[in-house]
């Protein structure tokens, strides 16, 4: 397997462990009690933030005079 496939699977899992958490808070929320859904809720943030909160960070496009998103090509004087 090359990175980009490992690449592709760590992020499935993750995506993966992150639905399963949101859905066990919605569960607690709706079908049990409000405190336990808060204590279940800190527990999780306090082992892994990132079960609960996305992670932001995406791809920025390519843009025009470079290689790459902020890469900008070389200018020479002479």
């Amino acid at each position: 397997m090359t990175s980009n496939h490992i690449l592709i699977i760590i992020k499935t899992i993750y995506a993966i462990r992150q639905s399963i958490s949101k859905a066990l808070v919605a569960f607690y929320q709706k079908y049990v009690d409000e405190q336990l859904k808060k204590e279940f809720k800190d527990i999780l943030v306090s082992y892994d933030r990132t079960l609960l909160v996305a992670d932001p960070r995406r791809c920025e496009p390519k843009k025009f005079g470079g290689r790459g998103s902020r890469a900008r090509f070389q200018k020479s004087y002479r």
